[in-house]
């Protein structure tokens, strides 16, 4: 059953400070597939743009102990190009790694890094997903840890003034 509505009646929205959970809605989501596979959610990222990573690994998430390190596995027989790891820090509970990647495509991007355990060898896939924003298609609020470091556009263009063959 519908009420009449009468006269002029405001609505308005309210919420409490307790409802503002935007701080802690703005981390990288890192989940733990398997025992040798973690991925790492970073959200909205921009076409054309290269990023800073700083993820925060908990050592209980990746079973390493002690004094344990990870470094890029040299296994691969080509270098992952778009995703690169540039270094890695480490404390007695996480395990902090600096990523560099460029979101060369529109949509779902999926980049992978092979890590190599120092105490085991044994391997770690982190796996990088993120969602690229194409050109106008706005500009995304990017999480905590992920700061844009440059931008490479294609110069081409439909507008070009070259006649072409005669």
């Amino acid at each position: 059953m519908r009420l009449p509505i009468t006269g002029k009646e405001q609505h308005r929205v309210h919420f409490g400070e307790d409802a503002d959970c935007f701080g802690k809605d703005n981390e990288i989501v890192i989940q733990k597939q398997d025992d040798c596979q973690l991925t790492a959610h970073l959200g909205f990222l921009q076409l054309g743009h290269r990023y800073e990573i700083h993820l925060t690994l908990p050592r209980s998430q990746c079973e390493m102990y002690g004094t344990a390190e990870l470094k890029e596995s040299l296994t691969e027989k080509v270098p992952n190009v778009n995703c690169r790891l540039l270094a890695v820090s480490s404390d007695k509970k996480d395990i902090i790694l600096k990523l560099e990647l460029f979101a060369y495509k529109e949509k779902l991007l999926k980049e992978e890094l092979r890590l190599e355990r120092s105490d085991t060898k044994a391997l770690l896939m982190l796996v990088v997903l993120a969602r690229v924003l194409g050109r106008g298609k706005g500009t995304p609020l990017l999480r905590n840890g992920i700061k844009s470091i440059g931008v490479e556009l294609d110069d081409e263009s439909e507008a070009s003034d070259w006649q072409g063959f005669d």
